[in-house]
């Protein structure tokens, strides 16, 4: 509904749980484990209009920030080359959040969080093979399958930390959202 310029806002959780789920990148974790990937996700399915590029891109560049600026390594690691690739990844799992339709979420969710973390490893990977990170691939198809082969033990705990996390959030706010709607139609009645 509207009223003047402000309209009501569809998912009213989704906001905190995107910014606070981005932000467990901050607390130590195994390498490549963290809620980003679902949080794009999440905000992409659950927030609207361009918020839902911001959250995932804000929250990057000021996690990245944090993380990088105590070890006075914010040009050497946090920004580097392959920021772009990463970056455009997390948007790419934005986009994808946006096909989640209602109906079987949990079987959608789990499905399409599995795609995200797919495509994150096939583009960064394929960014590493052309010359990220330092290591040097022969830029052939035999070096291209080679950085895929040496990338495989990266895939495992980082898909099923997404996941994880994407059932997470999704199920978070779809109980918050219940119990508020819950308690706003006991005030009114």
């Amino acid at each position: 509904m509207e009223s003047g310029n402000n309209k009501e806002f569809k998912h009213p959780f989704a906001i905190v749980l995107a910014i606070s789920s981005g932000l467990l990148r901050l607390v130590p974790h195994y390498p490549g484990c963290t809620p980003i990937g679902a949080m794009t996700l999440f905000s992409g399915n659950k927030t609207q209009g361009l918020t839902s590029w911001f959250i995932p891109i804000g929250v990057m560049f000021v996690t990245d920030l944090l993380l990088y600026f105590p070890l006075e390594q914010i040009s050497l690691k946090a920004f580097s080359w392959m920021t772009p690739v990463i970056y455009g990844s997390f948007l790419l799992n934005v986009a994808i959040g946006r096909l989640i339709t209602p109906g079987n979420l949990a079987v959608k969710i789990s499905l399409y969080s599995i795609l995200c973390s797919t495509q994150f490893f096939i583009c960064t990977n394929f960014a590493v093979w052309l010359g990220g990170d330092g290591i040097a691939y022969p830029l052939n198809l035999a070096g291209l399958l080679s950085c895929y082969e040496m990338a495989i033990p990266f895939y495992g705990y980082p898909m099923l930390t997404d996941l994880f996390f994407t059932l997470g959030i999704f199920g978070l706010n779809s109980l918050l959202e219940q119990v508020f709607l819950t308690s706003k139609a006991e005030a009114k009645s």
